[in-house]
């Protein structure tokens, strides 16, 4: 079993941002209950049960300037400090020294999306992190909803217009200045990645939706349609040979996905 730290031992933290869901179409004031599938849009009105303006505890997902003022309210992240287990930027105040980003972009109105719609919220919430963290790294991974239909993921192997290819390209140049060339390039392929966070630690990001119980391409190979696990085991194998700790991002939890792919990821990661 993994031996914890001793006392005293130097620290980093991490911030952990997730399923952001961007409603461009959000607005204070409009019905917070509605028989839609998601609500907070449409014209404002008066009396109680209305959005709020930061937000409503309903079917509702997020404006842009609830995740900007989330941001903004950040400790700072540009200033080096000396007590830290990186080279990474963070402060004495408690700044972090990188971020993982586990996706969830768009907004919950799957009916009437389109590629546009998906590729416009990634490159907005991208642009808004990269103006609020600075030079902060962060490290993203592939949600079910970036993606229109949505939980729709081919396999690497599906070419043309139903290829993920239009999603995997755009994120790569969206991501570009946060992670590696060889990052990069298995992100272009099937949505995941690994790279090193700082010496001694390296990330994998997974595309969790090769495993989700919602992709219907799923019925073609339901056990390792990407090479994803193989892949993952070359990785696990180079860092413990290199003596790297490994953390493993994604979006869904092993746990809910289909059993097949489950059972090959626990006996690959319990060592």
């Amino acid at each position: 079993p993994p031996t914890p730290p001793p006392p005293g031992a130097p620290t980093a933290r991490i911030l952990f941002l997730t399923d952001l869901h961007w409603d461009r179409q959000y607005t204070p004031g409009s019905a917070a209950a509605c028989p839609d599938p998601l609500c907070c849009r449409g014209a404002p009105r008066e009396g109680p049960g209305v959005a709020g303006f930061w937000g409503s505890y309903s079917k509702c997902d997020l404006p842009l300037h609830t995740i900007d003022a989330l941001l903004a309210q950040l400790p700072n992240t540009t200033t080096p400090t000396s007590n830290s287990t990186t080279n990474s930027t963070s402060n004495s105040t408690g700044g972090f020294a990188a971020a993982y980003w586990t996706g969830d972009i768009p907004a919950h109105d799957v009916w009437q999306q389109s590629r546009g719609d998906q590729l416009r919220a990634l490159r907005t919430v991208t642009a808004l992190l990269r103006a609020r963290l600075g030079g902060l790294r962060v490290f993203p991974a592939v949600g079910n909803h970036e993606a229109t239909p949505v939980n729709a993921f081919p396999p690497p192997y599906v070419r043309g217009n139903q290829s993920a290819a239009w999603l995997y390209d755009a994120m790569a140049e969206a991501w570009q200045h946060w992670l590696p060339p060889a990052a990069l390039h298995t992100l272009r392929t099937g949505g995941f990645y690994t790279a090193q966070v700082w010496p001694g630690l390296r990330l994998v990001s997974l595309n969790m939706n090769f495993c989700s119980q919602a992709n219907f391409w799923l019925l073609i190979n339901a056990t390792d349609p990407a090479g994803q696990l193989q892949w993952l085991m070359g990785v696990l194998a180079d860092a413990e040979r290199d003596g790297e700790k490994v953390h493993i991002i994604g979006h869904i939890p092993p746990a809910h996905c289909l059993r097949s792919w489950s059972w090959n990821y626990y006996r690959i990661v319990s060592r």
